[in-house]
């Protein structure tokens, strides 16, 4: 079966001619690794594609759902649940049926309640345990029922961020060949992740019979995703309807057809900005401030409540329950984002080094250095004093009752500060050149709409694309993309290659230099264009040009109108939260340490007196302080939550902003880990030293 992307073979003589090439380029162009050539043919790639899907192995939840429908077959409640699930599950390319999930609810349920009975049997725990482990596997079931749909919004996320590129590949092939087959083909080569896999499918099921036309096909795919992307479905039937017209018509409604993608874009995400404030203010109100509120309450409960509010509740409060609430709020609001634009692909870029490395330069050499040694370093050279401290002084954080200074509460610090730190020089070192690197590639993308627009204005002066592109290189001298006109004019001169080999060669392509999607997707398609004529070629250019500066202009509104919520929950990040818990760490440390003063003072007034009310051990666990949370554990405590919380933000704040960009979000949560631990340090450090001595003076004097 001939493939799609053609390969292409450099013959001996182009090896030899590479002579006069300088070693360091031809060592960088041998460091790359380069994908097939695209080549738009009428052939089944397609076929490949889709058994190389079905070649994936299966995901934890559709073996779970298989195995649980072999044990029992059960239908759904009722036929909307059904029709939503087979909806979701249609969607996404499930190999699993909604009887499978259906049977994989009820087994859960059925398994929690059974284990909780037989615990309570065998004494393993009270009978209350009965109803807290079926709440829990109720929970779990549920979540089962609603994983297909789940999926389905996060797969509509990851496809949608690259419709904006599949309709603009499909206009340009359109005004060039108006044939609907051809245009998905060409824009099904060019677009990647889940909305590539759809798209090819889609053609699969044209070459199989299931549809006679282009037409039929496109018209069930603007059925599906009419309801997950309004304005991605319209641009679809009006570059499906822009066949039936006269050819100055069809570019007008091809030209449409892109505008309604832009604009539906920029509306959605309008919406979406303007009802981002609500879920700020909630995770404002729930992650910091109704947890602060609770830790003012948590050391009066740890010393009067001493035998109720131990420190593993405090500890699965605040650094577990709450944080994974957070996080399933922050996910629920992230499933409504519209979709933007794709994200930025470095994996290709000759100075990306492994994951979890960092490049340093040797001399001469380049060697790759791992980040996990340098963090654990970092982390041990704060930990490990503390961990000494404490060993001698095991009394200064067992509980309340023993010696708690300002030593004993900074040592206390030194944990979180070594964990923060820790993981802060993991996520810097082994991310900043990533993030130097993308931002390389967008610069050089947001320059490449210049420099196509400067090669189409030459080539429709009836240039060929050779002279052309030796032109446009001293209009462009001044930007970074002219590198990619240079190293051309270089490869044609000195090597003999054609404009197509100079470009997009295996091994000397000056795109090599230019790793990114979106110049080697529209480097492909303006060579491949180009072949038709070099008006078809300068027409090409000119227009994709054109919608380049549309699709920047949108870009640029949406981080505009995401700049208000994305600054408050940097300000939350920076200042607010660890100044607040930083605050509360120290008033803890008052409140235990005061606390402690007058609960020795009460034992003595009920020791020597005959009281028929014991008061110090109706109010304090008999003056025994030693079962109370010391200062130490609450500030590790609240620490913890402090780090989890600041990783979260970074990690809202990335996905509002960016989308999935992992990179950028790792590298911004250690920046800030840095800058969040020091001020909740300093501010809990200050505050206790102004404040700790002057009020347990004062207690001391009023009691005696």
């Amino acid at each position: 079966m001939v493939s799609l992307f053609k390969k292409k073979k450099n013959d001996r003589a182009k090896e030899e001619a590479s002579e006069g090439v300088p070693d360091s380029i031809i060592k960088s162009y041998q460091t790359l690794r380069f994908p097939e050539d695209r080549k738009v043919t009428v052939t089944s790639r397609e076929f490949q594609l889709f058994k190389k899907k079905e070649d994936i192995p299966l995901t934890w939840f559709e073996r779970l759902a298989g195995i649980a429908g072999k044990i029992i077959s059960v239908n759904p409640p009722d036929a909307k649940t059904k029709a939503d699930i087979d909806s979701a599950i249609n969607f996404t390319g499930m190999r699993i049926t909604s009887k499978d999930v259906t049977a994989l609810v009820y087994l859960t349920i059925m398994f929690f309640v059974i284990s909780s009975i037989i615990l309570v049997a065998l004494a393993l725990i009270p009978l209350m345990g009965i109803l807290f482990i079926s709440a829990a596997g109720v929970a779990l079931a549920f979540y089962f029922l609603k994983y297909p749909i789940n999926q389905m919004k996060m797969y509509r996320i990851e496809a949608s961020s690259q419709v904006v590129l599949a309709i603009l590949y499909m206009v340009v092939s359109m005004r060039v060949t108006p044939n609907l087959e051809q245009a998905l083909r060409f824009s099904a080569a060019n677009v990647t992740g889940p909305l590539a896999w759809d798209m090819r499918k889609l053609l699969w099921d044209i070459e199989m019979g299931k549809y006679y036309s282009a037409s039929q096909a496109m018209t069930d795919y603007i059925a599906k995703w009419k309801s997950e992307n309004e304005e991605f479905s319209e641009a679809l039937r009006l570059i499906r309807d822009s066949r039936t017209h006269s050819s100055e018509k069809a570019e007008i409604i091809l030209d449409e057809a892109l505008d309604v993608i832009l604009s539906g874009t920029k509306t959605r995400m309008k919406h979406y900005a303007q009802d981002l404030t609500l879920p700020v203010s909630i995770i404002h109100m729930m992650g910091i401030v109704l947890p602060i509120l609770g830790s003012i309450m948590a050391p009066l409960a740890a010393v009067f409540l001493s035998d109720i509010a131990k420190p593993e509740y405090f500890f699965a409060l605040y650094d577990v329950i709450l944080p994974i609430f957070i996080i399933w709020f922050i996910n629920s609001i992230l499933k409504k984002r519209p979709t933007t634009f794709s994200q930025v692909d470095t994996s290709m870029h000759p100075d990306l080094p492994p994951q979890g490395s960092f490049s340093v330069r040797i001399g001469k050499k380049k060697v790759n250095l791992p980040a996990m040694p340098f963090a654990l370093i970092v982390g041990l050279a704060f930990i490990l004093p503390a961990l000494l401290f404490f060993a001698a002084n095991p009394e200064s954080i067992i509980s309340a009752k023993g010696t708690h200074d300002i030593v004993s509460m900074v040592m206390s610090m030194m944990l979180i500060l070594g964990g923060a730190f820790g993981i802060a020089t993991y996520c810097i070192l082994s991310n900043f050149q990533r993030i130097s690197i993308q931002d390389d590639v967008l610069k050089t993308e947001s320059e490449f709409e210049m420099a196509l627009f400067q090669l189409g204005n030459r080539i429709s002066g009836g240039i060929p694309p050779e002279l052309a592109i030796e032109k446009s290189a001293d209009d462009v001298k001044d930007l970074s993309i002219s590198g990619l006109f240079t190293i051309t004019i270089r490869n044609m001169r000195n090597l003999g290659m054609t404009f197509r080999e100079a470009l997009l060669d295996e091994k000397y392509g000056a795109i090599r230099y230019y790793p990114s999607n979106l110049i080697r997707n529209i480097m492909f398609m303006v060579v491949d264009i180009a072949r038709k004529g070099v008006k078809y070629a300068a027409e090409g250019m000119l227009t994709v040009s054109k919608y380049l500066r549309n699709i920047r202009e949108t870009q640029e509104y949406i981080r505009d109108l995401l700049q208000e919520s994305v600054s408050s929950m940097k300000f939350q990040a920076y200042m607010l939260t660890p100044m607040v818990t930083g605050l509360i760490v120290s008033m803890a440390q008052i409140i235990i340490k005061v606390l402690a003063i007058l609960s020795s003072k009460l034992s003595s007034l009920s020791a020597g007196t005959d009281m028929p009310i014991n008061i110090s051990g109706g109010l304090m666990g008999g003056g025994d302080m030693s079962s109370t949370v010391s200062p130490e554990i609450f500030q590790i405590i609240i620490g913890i939550y402090l780090i989890e919380i600041i990783i979260i933000l970074a990690m809202f704040m990335t996905k509002i902003s960016q989308g999935e960009n992992k990179v950028y979000m790792w590298y911004t949560a250690g920046k800030m880990l840095i800058v969040a631990v020091v001020m909740y340090f300093l501010v809990a450090l200050g505050a206790s030293t102004m404040f700790g001595e002057l009020i347990a003076s004062a207690v001391e004097g009023i009691t005696g």
